[in-house]
């Protein structure tokens, strides 16, 4: 009787074949319904952590203001003729810039300001000075990745540079975000250097200073004329300075860098490039109304992120938004004389300094 009883005992313990297949059900419903939610929570650490690096970028341009009285320059274009420059026209760049504001003291200083960025021989310019400008730019800059872009950190070779018989086409580690030129209608071309444009009011904060404006190393004398806080009309609050573009998956070449020409690092508003504020590429190249590759062109130049509904924005006063995807983006021109009405929306309205068009962050 005691031996039945223990093995009575046994069986009394043990689990049968459909209690355990029930169990198992169990804990593959609960982790069904787990995942989405740590996958949410994940995707929200990684949206603070890229809105915390913008403030920082946002932060630093102030800092570089108080320093210099002026905002940093996209790039610096310098002719072609130019004796400095023969096969490198773009010089400093806004991430170069702004590295002695991100404690990168010591990459700055690999920098010589007489070359050109991509230059990697500068010391048949000055000797004295054996800048290692190419060399910088090969760095990789996590300040200037955000976690959630999927393409950032990847080295690929920017398409413009790829394709352009001026540049040396070589690796670099892919970024996050762009300087806000402006704001476009599509009537004219970029509002990415001075001269691009005649329509003044739709400047944003950050400029490519072209070569025959050029007063000075860096430009500086002549951006003291236009690129200051005072000029902010449309108040700090109100407008944007940094804007996501991650790695698009349709033309990877069409991502950002933060030491590449300044079509792969300035970003300029118009409703056509708006399309992309989803990072809806083939969308974009399907309805910007252009043909290849102008059309690739408009897209490249959009907002594009992998956050969940939108992307963010860093303005002039330190602060950062999220831009959701739904924002008004407006319809561009209406009309064909040289100044018509434009509506360019609440996202055209944030990109400019000056428009007159006081617009907030819904």
């Amino acid at each position: 009787m005691n031996h039945l009883s223990f093995a009575n005992s046994r069986r009394e313990k043990g689990f049968t074949l459909v209690e355990l297949l029930v169990v198992i059900a169990i804990i593959g419903i609960l982790i069904g319904l787990l995942l989405p939610a740590v996958q949410a929570a994940r995707e929200a650490a990684r949206r603070m952590e890229c809105s915390n690096k913008m403030r920082q970028l946002s932060l630093a341009t102030l800092n570089y203001v108080d320093v210099q009285g002026v905002m940093p320059c996209a790039a610096l274009m310098r002719p072609t003729s130019n004796p400095t420059g023969s096969l490198w026209r773009w010089f400093s760049m806004w991430g170069v810039s702004l590295l002695p504001h991100l404690e990168q003291e010591s990459a700055f200083k690999m920098y010589f300001g007489a070359a050109g960025l991509q230059n990697a021989s500068p010391g048949a310019v000055n000797a004295t000075n054996q800048g290692l400008n190419q060399t910088l730019s090969k760095m990789r800059m996590p300040i200037y990745e955000c976690p959630s872009d999927p393409g950032a950190g990847q080295q690929l070779i920017p398409a413009t540079e790829d394709g352009h018989t001026n540049y040396t086409a070589y690796q670099q580690y892919c970024t996050s975000y762009r300087a806000v030129g402006g704001a476009n209608t599509g009537g004219t071309w970029w509002w990415e250097d001075y001269g691009a444009s005649n329509r003044t009011n739709l400047r944003g904060a950050i400029h490519t200073v072209h070569s025959t404006n050029v007063t000075g190393a860096d430009g500086k004398a002549y951006r003291l004329m236009f690129d200051t806080l005072a000029a902010v009309t449309d108040g700090t609050s109100n407008t944007a300075i940094f804007v996501e573009h991650h790695r698009p998956d349709r033309l990877p070449g069409r991502g950002t860098w933060w030491a590449s020409v300044p079509a792969n690092h300035v970003f300029t508003f118009s409703p056509k490039s708006a399309t992309l504020k989803a990072h809806q590429w083939q969308l974009c190249l399907d309805t910007c109304g252009l043909g290849s590759p102008n059309n690739s062109w408009f897209c490249g130049r959009s907002i594009g992120a992998y956050h969940s509904g939108g992307s963010n924005a860093a303005f002039l006063d330190g602060s950062v938004h999220f831009i959701s995807d739904t924002i008004n983006v407006g319809t561009g021109w209406i009309g064909g004389s040289a100044d018509p009405p434009y509506d360019i929306g609440i996202l055209g309205n944030l990109c400019a300094i000056a428009d007159g068009q006081v617009s907030q962050v819904p």
